[in-house]
């Protein structure tokens, strides 16, 4: 094998990892994470002070205004759907 066949195949490997690594390396916090947890409260206060929160962090804890109002959301939308009903007349 000569070295210009083993320097493109390790060429060829070392941006094979880079793909394989970049997606979970930019992956945003888990959902119980103390970040998302900070996040979905500030969902509650309202829109804006979440907007407000993400672009302050964005850098360190890599959220997305729109997973964290879509969490949001699902998780308003089954506590309403556990609450008990009430019969109506």
């Amino acid at each position: 094998m000569n070295t210009m066949t083993k320097w493109n195949w390790r060429k060829g490997a070392i941006i094979v990892m880079a793909l394989v690594v970049t997606p979970s390396a930019m992956a945003g916090p888990s959902d119980a994470s103390p970040e998302m947890k900070t996040a979905l409260v500030k969902a509650s206060e309202g829109p804006d002070q979440l907007r407000r929160y993400v672009e302050r962090t964005r850098a360190i804890y890599a959220l997305s205004y729109n997973e964290v109002m879509g969490k949001f959301e699902a998780s308003k939308a089954a506590a309403n759907d556990n609450a008990p009903q009430v019969a109506k007349k």
